[in-house]
């Protein structure tokens, strides 16, 4: 913000708005327009003491040209109107928005002057007050329908906020203006990044159809069509879209791009896609966003060995790409190459910092791989480096529960709740973590504890109720089980979980098994193929008898995830209905990958097997 001593503010304000004083030139009966200070190299906007604040996508290409305000209105400067802009200009120094708007606009209404309206747009959007921008750009546009720059300002902010419906017939007009002088395939990129960016992905996608009607033989329009409707997710209408582009231009390699994103997302379509990025990149080899597409799809179908080939192909072009580094850290480790891994990683966290850089999933990497060469220590260095962020919280929690795991629970608990919580939910998150460490250092009562107090602030919070209930199933206290699982379906009666817990456990306990089962088949008609759910309907009808039923259902749940809780199950249904080899063998698979599994060891115990 430029500060000027306040006679010289005077005069620069003065100066300004001169259009604005009554001038009568020699022999002349009527006032006319003193010269614009914009002519000489100002856009016109008013007072020049304050600081410009580009409006959102407005385009720039009257920057350093004079632009025409129209007429402007033949008004008196008085003392009165004089101290209110250079009190308004002073507010703006002072980064007093609100009053400086207020200001501005009540004189640009007073006075009819276009440039003390664009001064109040400038100055709204310098407080990224949308509303009032959009407010002030409404009256500018009214009082100088005629300026490029009133109606650009107007139509950014319309788009900004999702104004569809207001902001079409200018964009129709701009559109005019393109076919007139060239600049269709510049607009359309626009309009694209623009519309891209609102809320209502439907209704931009349905815009983007009536403004193209007149240009569907120019790729870029054909481009902009495609990128909305596959953010709209009209896949089938986004990929046609693409093709019409790549008809009248093979080469264009936005068309390519979101071809092939549109593709991916429909059935069957995903080796299409593939064979398009290769038959792309093999006519235009330095197409670096493409390769770099390619390999992303490669690897999300487990072709690690071809998306390594492509993503080394992209570095040799830009060994320093941020992305690049990242994506290629991260196809090492998938391929179970955890050293290249690193050394990518460390390169990609040497870039300088004015690199566009993802420092949290970078650094969580590292401490993935730290922890699989079982280096805790290690880990949780890396782990305290994630900077603030989304990623903050998940972090510090993984660096407890790495801790508690290394025998140091009072560390780990000191951690949690040293750590300050931004929100509510960052503050469940501590609280259930501190709980899960005690949990897993045995210490049940502890963790039971834990959750009962923070329950007394927040009854109704549904995570701390759900684990509040476990916690009471493990120190055998079932009545608060219970009453805290009815309460959690009595607040959350469309979430399978409440029911689940309460029907397995009544199960696992072999009372009441008419209801466990009623509530088992609740939860499973709100998710049917959830694993833990299937596992627990193939108990409860276990426990009912009905062996063969309990083996389909738990059969199931094992093919959805093969956990070793349900491979216990599993076995056990195996073993009492003779088939005792192969409960064997997938006892023994199981233990292999936790022998210390609670659920196993007393299954195995109580039926007195020895593996």
């Amino acid at each position: 913000m430029m500060n000027l001593p306040f006679a010289l503010a005077a005069l620069v304000v003065a100066a300004t708005l001169s259009g604005c004083a009554s001038h009568t030139a020699p022999g002349s009966s009527s006032p006319t327009r003193a010269e614009s200070p914009a002519s000489s190299g100002d856009s016109g906007a008013g007072p020049q003491t304050a600081a410009r604040t580009p409006l959102p996508d407005t385009a720039t290409a009257q920057t350093g040209t004079f632009d025409p305000e129209g007429n402007l209105p033949s008004v008196r400067l008085s003392p009165e109107i004089l101290f209110q802009i250079l009190a308004a200009d002073i507010a703006v120094q002072r980064g007093e928005f609100g009053a400086a708007w207020n200001t501005y606009m009540s004189l640009a209404k007073q006075t009819r002057d276009p440039r003390l309206a664009r001064r109040a747009t400038e100055t709204a959007f310098s407080a990224r007050a949308l509303d009032e921008a959009t407010q002030s750009a409404v009256l500018w546009r009214e009082l100088a329908p005629q300026s490029p720059a009133a109606a650009q300002a107007l139509e950014a902010l319309w788009l900004n906020t999702g104004r569809l419906t207001e902001v079409e017939p200018l964009l129709r007009e701009r559109l005019v203006r393109a076919r007139a002088d060239g600049t269709l395939p510049d607009v359309y990129n626009q309009l694209q990044r623009s519309l891209a960016r609102t809320a209502d992905h439907k209704a931009a996608w349905q815009l983007i159809q009536r403004l193209s009607e007149p240009d569907l033989n120019i790729p870029a329009a054909r481009v902009a069509r495609a990128t909305l409707a596959a953010a709209a997710e009209d896949y089938p209408a986004a990929v046609e879209e693409a093709r019409q582009a790549m008809r009248l231009a093979p080469d264009d390699e936005d068309a390519v791009l979101v071809a092939a994103r549109s593709m991916w997302q429909l059935p069957d379509s995903k080796n299409a896609a593939l064979d398009l990025l290769d038959g792309f990149i093999k006519r235009s080899p330095k197409s670096l966003e493409a390769r770099y597409l390619y390999a992303r799809m490669l690897l999300g179908e487990g072709k690690i060995d071809a998306a390594r080939a492509q993503f080394d192909a992209a570095l040799a072009q830009s060994p320093d790409n941020p992305a690049l580094l990242l994506s290629v850290a991260q196809a090492a480790y998938q391929a179970k190459q955890p050293d290249e891994s690193r050394r990518y990683l460390e390169r990609y966290l040497a870039l300088p910092a004015a690199s566009a850089r993802d420092r949290s999933t970078a650094t969580f990497l590292m401490a993935q791989i730290a922890e699989d060469a079982g280096k805790t220590d290690e880990a949780v260095a890396w782990l305290a480096k994630v900077p603030p962020g989304d990623d903050y919280m998940p972090a510090t929690v993984r660096r407890a529960l790495l801790l508690n795991k290394a025998g140091r629970t009072d560390e780990a608990r000191q951690l949690l709740r040293t750590t300050p919580a931004g929100s509510a939910r960052d503050q469940t998150l501590l609280v259930t973590a501190e709980a899960q460490l005690l949990r897993e250092a045995g210490r049940n009562q502890e963790a039971f504890d834990v959750l009962g107090a923070a329950l007394t602030k927040s009854p109704d919070n549904t995570d701390l109720l759900y684990d509040y209930a476990m916690a009471a199933e493990r120190i055998d206290r079932f009545p608060v089980m219970e009453t805290s699982l009815r309460r959690l379906i009595e607040l959350r009666p469309d979430q399978p979980h409440g029911y689940n817990a309460l029907g397995y456990t009544l199960a696992d306990r072999g009372v009441r098994l008419d209801e466990a089962r009623s509530l088992i088949e609740k939860a499973l008609s709100l998710a049917p193929n959830d694993a833990h759910i299937l596992d627990s309907m193939g108990w409860v009808l276990y426990r009912q008898k009905d062996t063969a039923a309990a083996l389909r259902y738990l059969r199931q749940a094992y093919a959805a995830r093969q956990e070793v809780d349900i491979a216990a199950h599993l076995g056990e249904v195996l073993w009492t209905d003779g088939k005792q080899d192969e409960a064997r063998q997938l006892w023994r698979e199981a233990r292999t990958r936790e022998p210390d599994n609670t659920t196993l060891r007393e299954t195995l115990v109580r039926l007195n097997v020895t593996l």
